[in-house]
């Protein structure tokens, strides 16, 4: 008999050998223990895999965020005697640079400095022409900005306002569409949604709360009613936010917007350790609380931009469906690459699963330090 194979008459033994009732019955209890030890191994390495990539999601997110800027800066023109005319915009902590020379229609020039002058926080451009501004005419701003809220003061006393978007570099503001209002109804709605898919794919912390929800809430249905419990409380009171019903400084605000995420990422751990608390048992109640802060810090980003009273319900209508399409975009988009990483079987140790936690965590307790900085020197 060679060293490595068994001969006809030992396999016919060995077959009866393995297949004999007793020995049966304990290869199949032994296959199924490897079976269920692979699930929960495949398991382990789903959840691994979730707060791996929050971990890599953390690098896209370290940015300051004292405040929401929405991209959109708020704008003045206004029509003085003599064909004359002031443009201002509010700056802020803005650069000046961002705010280049606007580009003027044909038969119109600066009679000031053509760069601006900045007094407090808005920079002034001022100019005048042959005639006065017809319809034909369009004022392109090069400035840095997402967009533009302009408010523009007529020379008769009328006013009109506009939401105007960057494109190409360039914001174009027609004035045809100032003099007869914002324009139709379709054009403004589709301004104000993508206004609010842009704004919460750049709110880090709004997206950061929503990641902590994904790695506390492991169970499909849960992690749905928790999402759309979040979902229903920021729209309500970004509802009455931008009515006017109800108005918290923007500080204290954004303050506990962070705190949240610290919040949520405590008792990540403490469901790791063992610790199960409300949060872990009825997570859609802390959604729904919380969400009720963000909601109040997406109105203070939609107020400062100045909307038109004739705007309002367009501009929350779409404003918030654009905010929650982009929210669900986040979600997908972490769901998916959680199941590719599955797939290809990749598993991360035990010791590292935490580490997205705590980096989430860290990153949102400096901000909640920096905001609470910033309320104390005002």
């Amino acid at each position: 008999m060679s060293r490595g194979f068994p001969s006809a008459k030992e396999g016919e033994r060995l077959e009866e050998k393995i297949w004999k009732p007793g020995f049966k019955s304990q290869y199949l209890k032994a296959m199924s223990s490897l079976a269920l030890r692979g699930h929960f191994r495949l398991v382990r390495c789903q959840k691994t895999a979730t707060e791996i990539l929050a971990f890599i999601a953390m690098f896209f997110f370290c940015g300051i965020a004292l405040a929401h800027d929405i991209g959109v800066s708020k704008t003045e023109l206004h029509e003085l005697s003599g064909n004359k005319y002031t443009l201002r915009v509010l700056t802020g902590a803005l650069s000046e640079a961002t705010f280049p020379a606007p580009k003027l229609p044909e038969g119109f020039w600066f009679t000031a400095n053509p760069r601006g002058n900045q007094a407090g926080p808005w920079k002034f451009f001022e100019f005048r022409g042959e005639r006065t501004l017809t319809a034909e005419d369009i004022l392109r701003l090069p400035w840095r900005r997402d967009g533009v809220m302009i408010n523009v003061v007529w020379a008769d006393g009328s006013e009109v306002r506009g939401l105007f978007k960057n494109e190409a570099g360039i914001i174009n503001l027609p004035m045809n569409e100032l003099r007869a209002g914002s324009g139709p109804w379709w054009a403004a709605s589709k301004r104000y949604l993508f206004l609010g898919f842009e704004h919460i794919l750049e709110g880090f912390d709004h997206l950061l709360f929503v990641l902590a929800l994904m790695i506390l809430v492991r169970n499909g249905w849960m992690l749905v009613k928790t999402i759309t419990a979040f979902t229903a409380a920021h729209s309500i009171t970004l509802g009455l936010a931008t009515f006017g019903y109800v108005k918290l400084p923007s500080g204290p605000v954004e303050t506990v917007i962070a705190l949240s995420i610290v919040f949520l990422c405590v008792e990540i751990v403490h469901a790791a350790q063992g610790r199960v608390s409300l949060t872990h048992r009825y997570p859609w109640i802390i959604a729904f609380a919380f969400g009720l802060l963000h909601g109040l810090g997406f109105a203070g980003a939609l107020s400062e931009i100045g909307l038109a009273r004739g705007e309002i319900p367009i501009a929350l209508l779409f404003f918030n469906i654009g905010v929650e399409l982009g929210q669900l975009t986040f979600v997908f988009a972490i769901l998916m690459a959680v199941k590719t990483i599955s797939m290809i079987g990749v598993c991360f140790p035990r010791r590292v699963e935490l580490v997205p936690t705590y980096l989430i965590g860290a990153l949102a307790m400096y901000w909640t330090l920096e905001r609470s900085a910033a309320i104390v020197a005002l």
